[in-house]
């Protein structure tokens, strides 16, 4: 699930709530401190951080977001009341993705959409060898298929004859390499790059799959980097 952190007062809070960014499959926090932000970053691991360029700090938040080492790339969305105060930020603009002009508006929607797919397309892939056990959600029958490579926002499946389609929900059994048990979860078919091969998004996991994928993750990271 897509985790958004919004820093911003409650004034501007009550704005976006009439936004995308208020979707019920996003999960969300909410700080009106840049300083809280900070801090809520550390814990909550958000994949996008909204925030207010008027609160006291925010340029210092969006540098502290750039050098985080996070589990997984970050998209900043900065806000701004007034043309001025990009201009005023400009070294911290600069190190956003996107500035949305206040109050919001149904202009927001198509940069919102965007916004809401970078996290994907950001996000660290590593290229792996390990089966997955997945079942049609709707269809009865298991199938094998063999994970080419990891994200933390879902996996490419190398899986013959399996009849599926972009959209489709699929239960997932992972054997991830040095668990003592199979994590279990669920994901969205979100594309069919080539024959026989598969793009799945993680939805949820059972239990702690969720922790046990991104330690995977950063041993992956640590190794790469070990080696780079």
């Amino acid at each position: 699930m897509t985790t958004v952190l919004v820093c911003a007062t409650p004034e501007v809070e009550s704005d976006l709530c009439h936004t995308l960014f208020w979707r019920d499959d996003l999960e969300r926090y909410v700080a009106d401190r840049a300083e809280d932000a900070g801090a809520l970053a550390l814990t909550t691991e958000p994949h996008i951080v909204v925030i207010d360029l008027a609160l006291r700090g925010a340029d210092r938040l969006i540098t502290s977001l750039r050098n985080q080492a996070l589990p997984h790339p970050v998209s900043i969305v900065a806000l701004s009341h007034d043309p001025g105060d990009v201009a005023d930020n400009e070294e911290a603009s600069a190190g956003v993705d996107t500035v949305l002009s206040l109050p919001s508006s149904p202009a927001w929607d198509d940069s919102l959409v965007q916004v809401l797919q970078v996290p994907t397309r950001k996000q660290a892939r590593f290229d792996v060898r390990f089966d997955v056990v997945s079942m049609l959600r709707a269809k009865p029958g298991a199938h094998r298929g063999l994970v080419l490579n990891i994200s933390a926002g879902g996996l490419l499946v190398e899986c013959a004859g399996l009849p599926i389609r972009p959209g489709d929900d699929v239960t997932l059994s992972l054997p991830i390499p040095g668990l003592g048990k199979a994590v279990e979860g669920r994901a969205r078919v979100v594309r069919t790059p080539v024959e026989e091969q598969i793009g799945l998004r993680f939805e949820a996991f059972a239990g702690d799959g969720d922790a046990s994928v991104r330690h995977f993750l950063q041993t992956l990271a640590a190794q790469q980097s070990a080696t780079a």
